[in-house]
């Protein structure tokens, strides 16, 4: 009824319909690329979060248990088994908690081999070998500083990817305003562009005096 009001030829209506139906399309797409979009994002900073936050958290407390372990081993206390006991039992329960969270190969890798190097601190002191767990222990702590360093580059990494999104985010809303413009336009112009359709007056024979 509208077109027909315009006076818009059967082509003229074809191209809008196709124009509007255009908009409707993009307007679909880009609802569903928003989602996964959104999706994305909240992945990439959880694991901002859990994965390296919290680790890194985690990675902090295991070197101060770990110095502490250290600076016993490298005193003359008579009781170091007793003392280290505490520090030793705190590191095993982070590794725990370490250990469910998300870790890249090299991660793993290093890791696996912090938590063997913990046990062979534990049979060292069992066996009343000072020398040797605090070598040990040495190690470990270059291990913990190893992974603090990925965790450094993995959050830098995960950084750099919602700084991905949301920059592709703001150029497909950019490209979405400019393309309903242009679609908006077209339409326009094919309306202004058709000649109105003109109703021809029919005069009445019979004219009352």
């Amino acid at each position: 009824m509208i077109f027909k009001k315009m006076g818009l030829t059967a082509l003229s209506k074809i191209k809008i319909a196709t124009l509007l139906f255009s908009v409707l399309v993009l307007m679909l797409l880009t609802n569903l690329q928003e989602r996964s979009t959104i999706k994305r994002l909240n992945n990439a900073v959880t694991s901002i979060y859990e994965d390296r936050v919290v680790v890194g958290n985690y990675i902090l407390t295991l070197s101060n248990d770990m110095e502490e372990v250290i600076h016993v081993l490298q005193s003359n206390a008579p009781n170091k088994a007793q003392i280290t006991k505490a520090a030793l039992a705190e590191i095993d329960s982070l590794t725990t908690l370490y250990d469910k969270t998300y870790l890249t190969e090299t991660e793993q890798i290093n890791f696996q081999k912090f938590k063997e190097l913990c046990q062979d601190i534990k049979k060292d002191i069992q066996q009343s070998k000072p020398e040797t767990a605090l070598a040990t222990s040495l190690e470990a702590q270059k291990i913990l500083k190893i992974l603090s360093s990925i965790q450094v580059d993995e959050g830098k990494n995960k950084l750099e990817e919602v700084l991905s999104i949301t920059n592709t985010r703001s150029f497909l809303s950019y490209l979405e305003i400019v393309t309903i413009i242009v679609i908006s336009i077209l339409i326009q112009k094919i309306i202004l562009s058709t000649k109105p359709l003109v109703i021809p007056k029919t005069k009445d024979s019979h004219h009352l005096n």
